[in-house]
């Protein structure tokens, strides 16, 4: 069976999940939120492993860059539309929930949630896949993670590969993992996860973004500083100028939420007229 043929069929299976829009969900630019805490999905992430089935876990960690890309690229928000969670990871998506008057309740940092998650892992003896970054990257990241959590068993591949590489799909799922962590970046990671999540079961997938390469110690993350005054976005643009070109995102991200504003308040008035 080739790479194509197996793309093709994953595109077309159908996922079982929660209903992506409900109560608790704020909309930003056609992202559906879950409006969780950190504390919330920690539990959800530790019932889940406990309780036997079948069924996976797809959590997304959306910044302000992911979501302007979903609004512009329809069918990446498609696929992302099938996460169990998608959950505010950056202070532009807090500040956009809060202008438009549906505030989220606090913002999840992915490397937050990630590092509860294999302390959860780590508590139940679980298995968990490292996918992504250069090879380098990854083996050092799971040098590291191995001597802070010794219950886990953890296996890794580089991410340098395409995502429809049928050789490393077969390496994950001969497995049997309890976590797969997938750090090559957006679009890549969550369609990664989309195609493929299929194949396995009772598994949490997250994309983790550069998460790898803090863990491995290769990316200092931000100081504590830059944290509590939520500048951890500038911290890292000062610290690594590759990231410059990226940031043009935000003021785009930002127009579009402008106009989700300006389109909610017509809609209300209209309404109201009708009245």
């Amino acid at each position: 069976m080739n790479d194509e043929h197996i793309s093709l069929i994953s595109e077309q299976l159908p996922i079982e999940r929660h209903q992506r829009f409900n109560k608790d969900t704020i909309t930003i630019l056609d992202v559906p939120f879950d409006n969780v805490t950190k504390s919330d999905m920690i539990q959800k992430i530790n019932t889940f492993v406990q309780q036997p089935g079948d069924n996976n876990l797809f959590i997304v960690t959306a910044n302000p860059e992911i979501v302007y890309y979903a609004k512009t690229h329809e069918k990446y928000l498609y696929r992302i539309m099938h996460a169990d969670y998608i959950i505010p990871d950056g202070i532009g998506i807090i500040k956009a929930a809060k202008y438009l008057n549906q505030p989220l309740t606090e913002r999840i940092p992915g490397i937050e949630l990630m590092e509860e998650m294999l302390k959860v892992a780590n508590l139940h003896h679980k298995k968990v896949f490292l996918l992504g970054a250069s090879k380098e990257t990854v083996k050092q990241c799971k040098k590291n993670l191995r001597e802070q959590y010794p219950n886990i068993i953890f296996k890794s591949k580089h991410g340098y590969k395409d995502i429809h590489d049928y050789k490393t799909l077969l390496k994950i799922k001969k497995f049997e993992p309890d976590f797969v962590f997938v750090a090559m970046g957006y679009p890549k990671q969550e369609s990664f996860i989309y195609y493929y999540q299929h194949h396995f079961k009772h598994t949490v997938f997250m994309g983790v973004g550069g998460s790898f390469d803090v863990f491995s110690g290769n990316v200092k993350r931000a100081p504590v500083i830059f944290r509590k005054m939520n500048l951890e976005w500038f911290y890292r643009i000062i610290t690594d100028w590759k990231r410059l070109k990226r940031s043009v995102m935000i003021p785009l991200f930002l127009s579009e939420v402008v106009k989700q504003k300006h389109a909610l308040k017509d809609a209300h008035d209209y309404l109201k007229d009708k009245a």
